[in-house]
């Protein structure tokens, strides 16, 4: 028999806490640690991203046994029920100081994203949202925003080096000249996050990893607002394009990333 969904809700926002804890004892050199390139330009790893995972692994093991999980560094196998963990989202801005990074995790049960955490630690700020339940900051209920013109817009645009820069280029042009703002702050899923609690009114990626991607998106759906739909044909493990966006906006922006 499956735990129920508060259950899970409740284990998740208190595993996001505690690994947000551990994380941010290394990024503020309590525990001290070197960045390491992972091999492609600009994409950091550390004992930080490491030990929190492993960190995760063991409480989910402790809890949910019978339970799949797949995390950014270790990896892992995707089952009935699976727990998507990014322990550090936005590890270039996490190894440089910049205050802009997360811990994220999700509960997918047979393809359906269940639940989401995502913890804010440096600004101790929990995103949390269940299937059919809403999202909420810090128990608070969030909403996505009520934007409805391009010309009024804040989106952020993610980009990393393997995607194509030329076609990223070509859309952060078209949106610019539809008059909107156009931003990245190198974490994926805390922007999916500030998404879903309206601050800002998109976020776009022609391609996202399902541990940057699964609880962002689950916190916009809850929050009232659209996604594409996620991940594409070859399952949660491949990923696939994010569209999260203010309703009244998602039909413009699909449309002009042909997505």
């Amino acid at each position: 028999m499956t735990s129920p969904l508060p259950a899970r809700l409740e284990f998740a926002a208190a595993l996001a806490r505690e690994a947000g804890a551990l994380a941010l004892r290394y990024f503020n050199r309590e525990l001290d640690y070197s960045p390491e390139s992972k091999g492609d330009p600009q994409d950091w790893v550390s004992i930080a991203d490491r030990s929190v995972e492993a960190l995760c692994r063991t409480r989910l093991a402790e809890a949910f046994a019978d339970d799949a999980m797949l995390g950014e560094e270790g990896g892992g196998t995707v089952g009935e029920r699976t727990w998507v963990v990014d322990p550090i989202d936005g590890t270039l801005n996490f190894v440089h100081g910049i205050r802009y990074w997360c811990v994220s995790i999700a509960f997918v049960e047979n393809g359906v994203r269940k639940v989401a955490a995502i913890y804010d630690a440096p600004h101790d700020e929990l995103f949390t949202a269940a299937a059919g339940r809403g999202a909420s900051a810090n128990g608070h209920p969030i909403r996505a925003s009520s934007c409805a013109t391009l010309d009024r817009a804040l989106l952020a645009h993610g980009y990393v080096y393997r995607h194509d820069l030329d076609a990223h280029l070509r859309l952060r042009r078209r949106l610019l000249e539809s008059g909107a703002e156009v931003k990245d702050h190198g974490a994926g899923a805390l922007m999916l996050a500030h998404v879903a609690a309206g601050r800002f009114d998109a976020y776009l990626e022609p391609h996202m990893h399902p541990w940057d991607a699964t609880a962002g998106l689950l916190l916009v759906e809850e929050a009232g607002g659209r996604v594409l739909p996620y991940p594409g044909a070859s399952g949660l493990r491949a990923g696939g394009a994010v569209l999260a966006s203010a309703a009244a906006l998602y039909e413009r922006l699909q449309a002009m990333t042909g997505w």
